[in-house]
């Protein structure tokens, strides 16, 4: 279940990005990581961390909630 929400919302992002009709290597320069990372990211070839999502998503303006597993809390980007 979780590797399926985390594909989802890889897939979310992607989309999100070309809505803004940015480049892989715009949205990487923005939030400074790596066209390859962002290529990676968007094609699930590894599982993010949540620091590169949130990175990603701060750089499309969007606002993540999620709950951090370790102290049980709501936490947004």
């Amino acid at each position: 279940q979780e590797d399926k929400n985390l594909i989802e919302l890889t897939a979310l992002l992607a989309s999100l990005r070309k809505e803004k009709k940015m480049t892989q290597k715009e949205l990487a320069d923005k939030v400074h990581v790596s066209q390859a990372q962002i290529a990676r990211v968007e094609n699930f070839s590894y599982a993010p961390s949540l620091k590169t999502i949130t990175k990603i998503a701060d750089g499309l303006n969007l606002e993540l909630t999620f709950i951090d597993k370790t102290t049980k809390k709501l936490v947004k980007n």
